[in-house]
Order: C-alpha cells, then sequence, then structure tokens
C-alpha cells in the first residue's frame, strides 16, 4: 500500500457481492427511475425509438399548462398505426397506449408552439426482459453470500517481517 501499511487480498465472495449488488441498485435506477420529458412547442416535435417485441406495450402520457391541442404519433417499421389528436385544457393530459407487433417503433409527440408540457413514456415488455439483470443481479450476490460463508473460519495470516541494515561501520 501507498502508506507502507498492508491490507488482505480481496476475497473473491466480496467481488460477487460487490457486483451482484451494484447489478441490483443500477438495474433498479436505470429502469424504475422514470422522470418525464420537458417539453416546449417551439422546440418542435419530441421523438423516440424502442425495438420490441411481439405483445410489448407503450403507453405516452402528455401532460402541458396551457390549453392546446395535443398530438401523438406512433410508427411501427416505418407505417403509421396510431396517430391521436386531442384538444386539452390547462393542466390537462392525454394518454395512449399500443400493444406492439414486434419491431422498431417510434413515436412523435407534437405540442403547439408556445405551449410547454411533460412527456412520460413507458414501455412494458412482454416476455419479462428486462428483469434479466435482476436476477443476475441477485445470482451473483447470491453465490458470493455461499462463499462467504463456507470459507474457513480461520483468517488468513499476514506475515510482515522488518528488515533491518546492520551498519558495517560500527563493526570496524
Amino acid at each position: 500500500m501507498a502508506g507502507g501499511g498492508t491490507a488482505p487480498p480481496l476475497k473473491i465472495s466480496d467481488v460477487f457481492l460487490l457486483v451482484g449488488v451494484t447489478l441490483i441498485i443500477g438495474t433498479l435506477f436505470i429502469q424504475e427511475w422514470d422522470q418525464p420529458t420537458k417539453i416546449n412547442g417551439s422546440e418542435g416535435p419530441l421523438q423516440g425509438t424502442s425495438q420490441t417485441f411481439d405483445g410489448d406495450s407503450i403507453t405516452i402520457k402528455a401532460v402541458v399548462e396551457n390549453a392546446s391541442e395535443i398530438r401523438v404519433q406512433i410508427f411501427e417499421d416505418g407505417e403509421e398505426v396510431e396517430d391521436l389528436r386531442e384538444s386539452v385544457v390547462a393542466d390537462g393530459d392525454v394518454e395512449m397506449s399500443y400493444d406492439s407487433n414486434g419491431g422498431e417503433l417510434e413515436w412523435i409527440v407534437t405540442l403547439e408552439e408556445g405551449v410547454n408540457g411533460e412527456v412520460d413514456v413507458d414501455l412494458s415488455r412482454a416476455y419479462g426482459l428486462n428483469f434479466i439483470p435482476y436476477l443476475l443481479g441477485f445470482a451473483f450476490a447470491g453465490y458470493g453470500v455461499y462463499r462467504r460463508m463456507n470459507e474457513s473460519a480461520e483468517p488468513e495470516e499476514i506475515l510482515d517481517a522488518i528488515i533491518e541494515l546492520e551498519d558495517e561501520a560500527k563493526e570496524d
């Protein structure tokens, strides 16, 4: 170590625990912490794409601050499958859902010029593929706990050696 001290080597059980817990917490933040996107009608439409499987569902919710018209379009593999135009009052919202047949899904949300709002897009997977990172995280963490429980109770012995130089000038 840089300070001249010693430290025991990192155990493989600790590595598995660290990787497993990181996968679980990281996936939780990435998938579940969903913030709506702020949009201004003057800046143009909000667009996004997703790769989907048969049975996946997309839900788009748009909330505006002023009375206006909201347009939500959904395209699947380049073909328009949904087109919703709805007039809403101030602080009103529009919500639409679409069940995909699989392929590339593109969505566009358009607000009138000068209107501010928020758009929240949620994609629900039919096959539960978004749970794979959780399963891997629990497997790694479980294996780390298993390895820790089965390690020997005796800690590894750390040997420190002190090397002293004899001063040859004293001997003469």
